[in-house]
């Protein structure tokens, strides 16, 4: 067969979609890759031929730096702009760009991808790599920035969240369904999950919650084969004293990267400890560094991971399920969406202490964070005993044909 990722959003986003794409071809099925324009040069080092779709995110995310960092209400608006904009631009395209494949997989923010199945009369099944796109008592939605909620609040924040979600995308999505021949939807929120939506998570870390009336389809997180060996100069630097912690926020922007990086710079000499700063798309870490502290832009998480002291990330999907297969302890400092979950799972899981939402971070916080963390065996016990159940049960993807359900 012929498969067509559609994904848009960060490379968080991205980078699962191309090891499925990798797991797919490796079966003898075609695949192309429908994803933001940026993700050119990614898409061609793995082989893949891209047909952009949605917009350039991280430009996007570079203009919304200040809202991303600013807290709930103002990641929320940054998104609804986003989708303003990404809708249109993936109805105009996805639909010539899938002409000729024989099934469809969304992934991130894919609005367009059920309607161009539809069109096309192929399969389509969304893939999303955390289970509050379900909706379930166990979690709030999406779009609350908290995994704390009681089951009761859960409920009612579904019943209120899933209508007025529809309501804000049904113009935008009715309009462009007519652009093409389609008739009008109602439960657009149903409709974009797809008939048979695939969960991409370690069942460990996040099982499809026990009340979802959904019928789901749980596929391991999609990793990529082993990445290149580490640079020279971050071996180096491995191996010149204790082991560092990393700290990065991966796709995440950020409106004042050069106080960020001061923040956590201080918070790690407060801490004791050394520190390798992720530059990510914040861009931390320019300028002078001391000693202790190295500088690396994009490395295999999977080489680095077991051989840091700790995980400081935003709680993406990908890195918090690379940092709890490497046995790695984590603190986790969500910027919005799903990472409050990950941020939650993690500590009730034991490898992990309270959230530090990013709009809260001071270096008081963090470097009592990091003390915390460095100072408890306990908590590193656990970390190395869960990367050891994950290893153990790990399963590899299902082939095409389970995943279409």
């Amino acid at each position: 067969m012929r498969i067509a990722l559609a994904v848009d959003g960060t490379r968080g986003d991205v980078h699962p979609m191309l090891a499925l794409g990798e797991h797919l071809r490796a079966a003898g099925h075609g695949v192309v890759v429908c994803g933001p324009p940026d993700a050119d040069e990614e898409c061609h080092s793995r082989g893949f031929e891209l047909r952009p779709m949605g917009v350039a995110v991280r430009a996007f995310l570079d203009r919304e730096a200040q809202g991303i960092a600013r807290g709930r209400l103002a990641f929320a608006r940054a998104g609804l702009r986003y989708m303003d904009e990404t809708i249109a631009r993936q109805f105009e395209r996805l639909p010539a760009a899938t002409e000729d494949v024989d099934a469809i997989f969304g992934a991130g923010l894919c609005f367009a991808g059920g309607a161009t199945a539809e069109l096309h009369d192929i399969p389509y099944r969304l893939i999303t790599y955390c289970p509050v796109l379900l909706p379930s008592a166990e979690h709030a939605p999406f779009i609350v920035p908290s995994a704390s909620t009681p089951r009761w609040l859960n409920k009612l924040l579904w019943r209120t969240v899933v209508p007025a979600f529809s309501r804000l995308i049904g113009l935008h999505i009715n309009r462009q369904r007519r652009r093409l021949g389609l008739g009008p939807r109602g439960d657009f929120f149903r409709t974009l999950l797809s008939e048979r939506p695939v969960l991409a998570t370690n069942p460990i870390l996040a099982p499809v919650p026990g009340d979802c009336e959904l019928p789901v389809t749980q596929a391991c997180y999609p990793h990529a084969p082993a990445g290149e060996p580490l640079p020279d100069k971050l071996e180096g630097f491995l191996a010149a004293g204790p082991e560092p912690v990393y700290l990065g926020f991966g796709s995440m922007t950020d409106p004042d990267p050069d106080a960020t990086t001061r923040l956590i710079l201080d918070a790690a000499l407060q801490a004791g400890c050394r520190a390798i700063v992720s530059a990510g798309w914040a861009g931390l870490g320019e300028g002078p560094l001391p000693e202790s502290v190295h500088r690396i832009g994009p490395v295999d998480h999977a080489r680095l991971f077991p051989r840091v002291a700790a995980v400081v990330h935003h709680g993406g999907a990908g890195t918090t399920t690379t940092a709890a297969r490497a046995g790695a302890p984590q603190i986790v400092i969500p910027h919005g969406v799903d990472q409050y979950y990950w941020a939650a799972r993690m500590q009730a899981l034991g490898c992990a202490p309270p959230a530090l939402p990013r709009h809260r971070l001071s270096c008081e916080r963090l470097a009592g964070s990091l003390r915390a963390v460095l100072d408890n065996e306990a908590l590193a016990m656990r970390a190395r005993e869960l990367g050891e159940r994950i290893r153990g049960e790990a399963q590899p993807l299902p082939p095409l044909e389970r995943l279409l359900g």
